[in-house]
């Protein structure tokens, strides 16, 4: 029973009148007979249970006991234990130390003893160096061609041009006369090795070997003909890339391209990187905007073709700021004017000439489909007075002596016409922006607004309004015939034209010219 006991309570949760009930079950069972011997059995059941219960209590007592005497002793144990690793931990900090301390003074000596050394050593190592440089330039004063291996083994190019480039300033300072020929001999091979040393980098260039064009940089950057070797990069760098007709949309990724190579390659990148882009825009960028814009014959398309050109070089400036391969915001604002300022010294004259003549051309097809030739009417008041005169003889005798012509009710005027000026006047402002100066922006734009003034409103609304006017018939004493209302006609013909004037003034004229 004391194992039934202990699995009931050890559930959980624990219900103690739960388990009283389950014992008390366990005597009455299903029996409903409350007897005087049912009630006997069960007390003797719980005396007998309690008795257990006291009996396991003990038990578990002293293995509670047992187990905190034996938590105790590990503890102490384990406590030991630690003391001990924090005394050798203390003991293998301070050797430490020492033997740190022992290390930085050993260094110390070393250092020392290799400065030394060193002081030493170096005259030594300058006097070997000079002798065997005496020996070369010895041989370069004999007669006869050179024999050392060093200078006819190709292999060992860049030993030969170590000695060469330290001779060459030597055979500078030599005197004319019985040192002559060894100075030339020296110039013309310092000469051939740089020349070689070319070679070498174009070939290793075009075979992508960056570890060697690394070498040879570094050893040519010591020659006179450094220049060349970058000169040569450059020019094999955009010599396949930069010919075809998309040359502004490859220009970037040649240079992003090429940018890694240099600064791969070359000890000064940035010099290096400024002069690949000056290249493009003085060779590749000049003479791809000036084959464009040799081959066109109209003043129109040159305006466009020129724009469009200014405009993507201005975008390529503005890409290259951006990625920032080795140049600053002047160079390319000067380098982009000294390609376009010739163009641009000519522009606006250029630009009003075109504006006038399609503004001519515009009003010259729209009189050639109406059928009408212009006409040129007298200035000052005598036209006015031959109506004044025919109002008064018609009045008086009902006789017409002066014709007037009505031109069929055609009014001569047309928005169409005005909305092709103010596109022609757009475009020729959008150039301008584009095109000028920003100081002269301003007086530019009002320019080209006077000439579409002249043409719109003086050479087209003003004759219209004119022809209108002559139109009018001269009141008659007796008419039977409806009056002429194309005066009124003309009028809202050039209200609109006049209201589209001055939205285009407003929005688009005054912003640019205040």
């Amino acid at each position: 029973m004391m194992q039934q006991y202990l699995k009931e309570m050890e559930q959980d949760p624990y219900d103690p009148d739960e388990f009283v009930e389950r014992m008390a079950y366990r005597v009455f069972g299903n029996s409903a007979n409350d007897d005087n011997t049912v009630v006997d059995d069960l007390q003797d059941t719980f005396v007998q249970a309690i008795k257990d219960l006291k009996f396991l209590q003990e038990r578990q007592k002293r293995k509670c006991e047992k187990l905190e005497q034996d938590c105790r002793e590990k503890e102490s144990l384990y406590l030991s234990q630690i003391q001990n690793r924090q005394d050798h931990n203390k003991a293998g900090i301070l050797i430490f130390q020492n033997l740190d301390e022992r290390i930085n003074y050993v260094a110390t000596k070393v250092i020392h003893v290799g400065n030394q050394l060193e002081s030493i050593n170096t005259p030594r190592s300058r006097t070997v160096q000079v002798h065997k440089l005496i020996g070369y330039l010895e041989e370069f004063m004999s007669a006869g061609p050179l024999t050392s291996i060093v200078f006819n083994d190709p292999t060992k190019i860049d030993e030969a041009a170590d000695i060469i480039q330290k001779l060459f300033p030597i055979a500078l300072e030599l005197s004319p006369g019985k040192f002559e020929e060894a100075k030339m001999k020296i110039i013309k091979k310092y000469d051939e090795i740089e020349i070689s040393l070319i070679e070498e980098f174009i070939k290793n260039h075009s075979q992508k070997n960056l570890t060697r064009m690394k070498e040879i940089a570094a050893i040519l950057n010591h020659f006179k003909g450094y220049s060349q070797c970058v000169d040569a990069f450059i020019e094999n760098s955009q010599a396949n890339s930069l010919s075809g007709k998309n040359l502004f949309s490859e220009i970037i990724p040649v240079c992003e391209y090429n940018l890694k190579i240099i600064e791969s390659v070359f000890i000064n990148p940035d010099q290096i990187m400024a002069k690949f882009v000056l290249n493009i825009y003085q060779l590749k960028l000049q003479n791809h905007i000036i084959s464009i814009l040799s081959d066109v014959k109209d003043t129109a398309s040159y305006l466009e073709k020129l724009s469009q050109l200014y405009k993507k070089t201005t975008i390529l400036s503005k890409h290259f700021s951006s990625l920032n391969l080795g140049h600053d915001d002047m160079f390319l604002n000067k380098m982009q004017t000294n390609i376009f300022q010739k163009y641009l010294d000519t522009y606006f004259v250029s630009e009003l000439k075109n504006l006038k003549d399609n503004l001519l051309i515009i009003l010259q097809k729209f009189y050639a489909s109406k059928g009408h030739t212009r006409k040129q009417f007298q200035a000052g008041g005598f036209q006015e007075l031959r109506r004044d005169l025919q109002t008064v003889i018609s009045t008086r005798t009902n006789f017409n002596i002066m014709h007037i012509e009505d031109y069929g009710g055609e009014t001569f005027l047309s928005e169409n016409v005005a909305i092709a000026f103010l596109q022609e006047f757009n475009q020729s402002l959008e150039r301008c922006c584009t095109l000028s100066t920003s100081n002269n922006i301003p007086s530019n734009c009002y320019q080209i607004f006077e000439v579409l003034t002249m043409y719109l409103i003086e050479d087209f609304v003003d004759y219209g309004i004119e022809l209108a006017v002559q139109s009018v018939p001269i009141p008659e004493a007796k008419t039977h015939e409806p009056p002429s209302i194309i005066f009124f006609e003309v009028v809202k013909q050039v209200h609109r034209i006049i209201v589209l004037y001055e939205n285009q003034f407003s929005e688009t004229l005054v912003p640019l010219i205040m």
